[in-house]
């Protein structure tokens, strides 16, 4: 099935492909790689595919287990990274304010929540 994006849990990718678009953006830290990837793939003419009959177990949250408002950040600062990068120009600069103030605004609510689920 074509899709926009995948997880980067598990992927193939032809070497024509990796050599056309480069690795992974070491820019980002533990989330949105894989959908900046996805992109760059897209982007190049190539095309992302979900295959639902493969079986993968990908143990979630294992390693951000132990650091979460951390991770949190990290991902919130991915998600910034992503639309500044592919989308922040597509956009008038109120639209951009509204969204990077709102992704700020969830990350504040998330490591609040976090940081009280810690203390109880």
């Amino acid at each position: 099935i074509e899709v926009e994006a995948i997880s980067g849990a598990f992927m193939f990718v032809r070497r024509s492909a990796l050599e056309a678009v480069g690795p992974l953006d070491e820019g980002y830290f533990l989330h949105c790689e894989d959908l900046d990837w996805c992109m760059r793939f897209r982007q190049g003419g190539f095309k992302v595919f979900f295959v639902p009959s493969t079986d993968i177990t990908h143990f979630k949250g294992v390693s951000s287990a132990a650091r979460p408002v951390s991770v949190e950040w990290h991902k919130h600062r991915g998600m910034l990274r992503f639309y500044r990068k592919f989308l922040f120009d597509r956009y008038p600069r109120l639209v951009v304010l509204l969204v990077s103030s709102g992704v700020w605004l969830h990350f504040c609510f998330v490591a609040m929540r976090r940081s009280i689920r810690r203390l109880l």
